[in-house]
């Protein structure tokens, strides 16, 4: 029960900051009360994984006739790592605010500690009954939060369609856990029948947007920066942990090849978004979608420790440049730390990550190497760019602030001495992949300097087919023809042949039932 305590320790903190804001609004010791509660819940979640797995039941549904499943927690060596990757972020996020201190809000804290809290718990999730009511908490808080922040009517149509492709996400889930029950079989986390494989990374692809091509937002609203990394990252994580079980199924032949290519056009667009974006907020959405075409891609070849090395790397690697809201030089290697957790060289925490490489070779792993290197160009030139001292503050924030930042990196470090293999366990593609990512990308940050920049009209093509503008144009437009129809649909309906339009629909689905039936 040790690992339930984090999660207490975060939902406390964040409604011991309501209910004084409620009753002593004059009270200005807010970030305190969100650090103790963060800093507390960090150690003990760490802790927490020393004795696995563990199964934890929380609540027993009866009749057990009509609930076969009730909600429970699975501690092991796939949701564990995510967990503590959450209770690593809502902390870093709360020690790096202390440079911003003209943005402080309670509110802010208050959600990020929360988020983080129903984050852990839908990724700790040991059956999909209890990963669909995390999700739900999840997707309801995250859609409230939006839609309180924003007033144009178009941002809040893409608010509106990102819900409902994360809702459409958890309907394949659940058509998982129906379509393992027509066989007779019952899905867990423990064991996932084949038959709902695909079913399992249509709902992780939906929800993070891979699966069809969707970004979550395709222009990132203008949140603050440590709650907005919370509300881009958390439902990540939370269906991040899906992919590593369903990996676990292993390599599934029948539909690996459509999947693998259109994960693959993902990854390849996402990264070359990523390396464009003005700066690493505006690129937040490409990020995560290239790390997670990455994890998608390693779980359709059946390689769990490779999508879990990919998913933690977009949590920490991702983490840590999003926080880092100044650029003082000296502290500019604590965010080169993060790149080390995308390269997948040896010993390097994405060790485990280039196994989705080993054999038998697809053509599609191609467009994976380069989104690899396209990512690390990315991490790059938003890691160096607007570079200014931290100047003028006092020395206790000197103090937590590379604190802050310096328990993503590390934890990310400490995750690959956990799950690195030794020497003679290693990947056979993790002795090469690393050297050819960093190879290549060298080589094309000296050809870029070489001949100074591209000529202005073709970065322009660049950025215009890597901004996703086009397709959001399009999604725009099918959302649109869709609410035409039910307008259209709901008027016939409510007229005078309304019920006679009822009757022959209705008749018309009963004669294809009836045929189905005989045939």
């Amino acid at each position: 029960m040790l690992i339930l305590f984090p999660v207490m320790l975060l939902l406390l903190s964040a409604l011991a900051m309501v209910v004084i804001r409620l009753f002593r609004p004059d009270f200005v010791y807010h970030w305190l009360i969100a650090l103790a509660g963060a800093l507390l819940a960090w150690p003990i979640m760490l802790v927490g994984g020393l004795n696995l797995p563990l199964s934890i039941p929380l609540i027993t549904w009866r009749p057990t006739s009509l609930f076969p499943a009730s909600p429970m927690l699975l501690v092991d060596r796939l949701s564990w790592p995510y967990a503590v990757a959450l209770a690593t972020l809502v902390l870093a996020a709360i020690l790096t605010d202390v440079v911003r201190a003209a943005e402080a809000d309670w509110s802010a804290w208050g959600g990020d500690l929360a988020l983080a809290a129903f984050g852990i718990l839908a990724a700790l999730a040991g059956n999909p009954l209890t990963m669909l009511l995390g999700w739900t908490v999840i997707d309801f808080g995250e859609f409230i939060v939006m839609m309180s922040q924003i007033t144009s009517s178009s941002v809040r149509e893409r608010v509106v369609v990102s819900f409902s492709a994360r809702v459409t996400g958890s309907g394949f889930l659940l058509a998982a856990v129906l379509v393992a029950a027509l066989n007779g079989e019952a899905l867990t986390f423990t064991a996932i029948p084949a038959r709902a494989k695909l079913f399992l990374i249509l709902a992780a692809g939906l929800r993070l947007g891979v699966i069809p091509l969707h970004f979550p937002f395709l222009g990132d609203i203008s949140l603050r920066r440590n709650l907005g990394t919370l509300v881009r990252l958390t439902p990540a994580a939370a269906s991040l942990v899906l992919l590593a079980r369903t990996a676990s199924v292993g390599e599934t032949t029948a539909f690996q090849p459509l999947v693998l290519g259109l994960t693959a056009l993902v990854a390849l667009f996402s990264s070359g978004a990523w390396v464009l974006a003005g700066d690493e907020l505006e690129g937040r959405p490409a990020w995560i979608l290239a790390g997670a075409s990455l994890a998608v891609a390693a779980a359709v070849r059946g390689q769990p420790t490779a999508s879990l090395a990919w998913g933690i790397a977009l949590l920490l690697s991702g983490g840590v440049l999003f926080l880092t809201s100044i650029r003082d030089p000296r502290l500019i290697w604590l965010t080169l730390l993060g790149l080390l957790g995308i390269s997948a060289l040896p010993y390097s925490p994405t060790w485990n990550g280039a196994r989705l490489y080993d054999p038998p070779f697809n053509i599609y792993l191609i467009f994976f190497l380069i989104a690899q290197v396209l990512l690390i160009l990315g991490f790059i030139r938003h890691t160096l760019n607007g570079v200014t001292r931290l100047a003028g503050i006092e020395r206790w924030v000197w103090l937590i602030y590379p604190f802050g930042l310096t328990v993503l990196p590390v934890s990310h470090l400490l995750f690959g001495l956990w799950t690195n293999p030794g020497s003679a366990d290693a990947p056979a593609a993790g002795w090469w992949v690393g050297i050819v990512v960093a190879a290549l990308a060298g080589f094309t940050i000296l050809a870029y300097r070489r001949w100074n920049r591209l000529p202005p009209h073709v970065l322009a093509l660049f950025k215009s087919l890597f901004s996703f503008g086009w397709l959001y144009q399009a999604l725009r437009g099918l959302y649109r023809l869709f609410d035409r129809f039910i307008d259209f649909l709901t008027n016939v309906l409510e007229g005078e042949g309304g019920l006679l339009w009822a009757v022959l629909i209705l008749l018309t689905l009963l004669s294809v039932i009836w045929r189905s039936a005989g045939s």
